[in-house]
């Protein structure tokens, strides 16, 4: 008999395409030594990503949960992670030591293991970066993220294994991933064999959602092809958009002549302990999907799918779902294909939005966007649409991206200390560079996340059957969207929730320009008494974990500046006023 392992997801994937990364630290501390006594090969926990949602949304300290994971979970290794080219948004700019810092600190706090997605194509900087994670202690997992595609054929897997194997010294495990729930038991077969030819060796896990219903199929494929993991996570939050249940895939695989050393006594206590609190929360329990066609097509991650449609229904638009997700079909198409898992998935996602949003395609263009065609994401699978390469390389913005360097990517530590607070313990100065404009400490958390604001009515000039809001989330972060009409030349904006100080329209002076978006003020590019043209850039915001450029919609002088950098900013926010 072969014996498999598991590693879980109950505290990660899951809650994140479940629960949208709202499960609190305190739901998880009674359990975790339950947790610990189950045999787990590993325990996943939240990333960057996720220390976002932890501080805005639930007023935590992230290293805390972590801390406490170490603490109580003391057999089974704490698996984190990190991205080889950011903290945690696309900008690609991350200072080099702030990763190795993150990476560092991550095992300081109790993590013993790491998945990196991001690493595609840059594979001096995953060596550079692995060997740092390696020599601290901790064990290093990349992840083949599995898409489906004209120009995804066997030859390609097996280019991607051969370049991962460029750094086989430095790899402990390899994690096939199916974010999307897209993989069919065929597919998975040749798919984990075509890498198990090639992998030279290396352990491999398997981990897909439940998006399409077939995953707990492929689970079966897996391990009989040669996968040795499988990720899985609890029943209470198992299914729908998340992963598979371990205890279904326990039962399935033992029928099949596999092993598993399982405390399931441990197990069914750690499945009571978290149906109790989606009760309690009145969070949603997982349920099996329906077999949808579409899903191939539009391929959108779990945790994305969920937070979309949620967010929809509550705003009375979701019958317009599908509009975003056919949009979505045709945006990945027109971009050559990409894989649809970090960052790619965020970076056609958030192009398709602003596509449906305006009313006009490729009306306004994400900097991401413009870096992807421009190579910086790694040379694109497939060819980019010969219109869309034109609409992007037409850009006044794009000549500012040719022969683009990240700025003080090579500086040290302590150059960064000095800018940003002399004074603050590591884990202070990562959480203040994750989170500009947020304390380095968090306060007394909250007991229950907020309640979702009042929906305003339609403002004037506005249609009520025009989308009005919608949200979209990046790995845990949901930002609810919501457009508003062009106002005394002012140009159409997209906002997210912050606080309680946007402008009126009987209040917007002549020449006011608008934030145009939710995010965060990342940098003013023009003062008082400038005198700015039509197209400039006054300003970059950072939305939906990608910067994006505010450009004065008219000319003139500007004669005051109402947000400040590192401010969280709403859509009727005035940015300044130009006249």
């Amino acid at each position: 008999m072969t014996e498999i392992s598991f590693v879980d997801q109950t505290l990660r994937d899951s809650q994140q395409s479940l629960w949208g990364y709202m499960m609190r630290t305190d739901h998880i501390t009674p359990i975790a030594e339950t947790m610990d006594r189950i045999g787990y090969r590993a325990i996943a926990t939240v990333g960057s990503q996720a220390f976002t949602v932890q501080v805005r949304h639930l007023n935590e300290d992230p290293w805390e949960r972590v801390r406490m994971l170490a603490r109580l979970i003391k057999k089974t290794p704490v698996r984190g992670s990190y991205q080889i080219g950011s903290l945690s948004s696309f900008d690609l700019s991350t200072p080099r030591e702030i990763i190795t810092l993150w990476i560092k600190r991550s095992v300081a706090n109790g993590i013993k293991s790491f998945w990196i997605a991001d690493f595609q194509h840059e594979m001096e900087k995953f060596i550079h970066f692995a060997r740092i994670a390696r020599a601290e202690g901790a064990e290093v997992v990349p992840t083949m993220v599995y898409t489906s595609s004209p120009v995804h054929t066997d030859d390609h897997w097996e280019r991607q294994t051969g370049l991962l194997m460029e750094a086989k010294e430095c790899i402990d495990r390899i994690h096939i991933e199916d974010a999307s729930g897209i993989i069919t038991p065929e597919t998975t077969r040749k798919f984990v064999t075509t890498v198990r030819k090639n992998c030279e060796g290396i352990p491999l896990e398997f981990h897909s959602h439940c998006n399409s219903g077939l995953a707990p199929q492929c689970y079966l494929e897996a391990i009989q092809s040669g996968a040795e993991t499988l990720h899985t996570a609890v029943a209470p939050l198992a299914n729908g958009t998340s992963l598979p249940s371990i205890e279904n895939i326990l039962k399935n695989a033992r029928r099949l002549g596999f092993t598993a050393n399982i405390d399931e006594e441990a197990l069914d206590a750690v499945s009571s302990h978290f149906r109790n609190i989606a009760e309690k929360e009145d969070f949603p329990l997982g349920a099996p999907a329906e077999y949808d066609l579409f899903q191939f097509d539009h391929q959108v991650p779990g945790g994305m799918m969920t937070n979309l449609t949620r967010q929809l229904r509550e705003v009375g638009m979701e019958d317009r779902l599908d509009e975003f997700l056919e949009e979505i079909v045709q945006v990945r198409k027109e971009f050559g294909y990409p894989v649809m898992g970090t960052p790619y998935s965020q970076i056609v996602g958030a192009q398709a939005i602003e596509n449906v949003v305006t009313g006009e395609r490729y009306k306004r263009i994400t900097d991401e966007v413009i870096k992807y065609i421009l190579g910086y994401y790694g040379e694109p699978v497939g060819p980019i649409d010969p219109k869309v390469m034109d609409s992007v390389m037409d850009l006044p913005r794009t000549e500012q991206f040719k022969n683009w360097k990240p700025e003080g990517y090579d500086k040290s530590i302590e150059e960064i200390r000095r800018e940003i607070g002399p004074d603050l313990p590591d884990d202070d100065l990562l959480l203040k560079i994750l989170i500009p404009g947020k304390p380095g400490k968090s306060a007394e958390p909250r007991k229950k996340p907020p309640l979702p604001a009042v929906k305003p009515a339609p403002t004037p000039g506005q249609s009520a059957e025009f989308p009005s809001e919608f949200s979209v989330d990046v790995d845990g972060d949901v930002f609810n969207v919501k457009i508003s009409p062009v106002l005394n030349g002012a140009a159409e904006t997209a906002e997210a929730g912050g606080p309680e100080k946007a402008a009126s329209p009987e209040d917007i002076p002549p020449g006011a320009i608008l934030c145009e978006m939710p995010g965060l003020v990342l940098s003013i590019d023009a003062k008082v008494g400038d005198t700015v043209n039509e197209g400039d850039s006054v300003a970059i915001i950072e939305a939906m974990k990608m910067r994006r450029s505010i450009e004065a919609p008219h000319g003139g002088e500007v004669k005051e500046i109402r947000v400040r950098e590192g401010e969280m900013v709403e859509t009727e926010d005035i940015l300044m006023v130009v006249q």
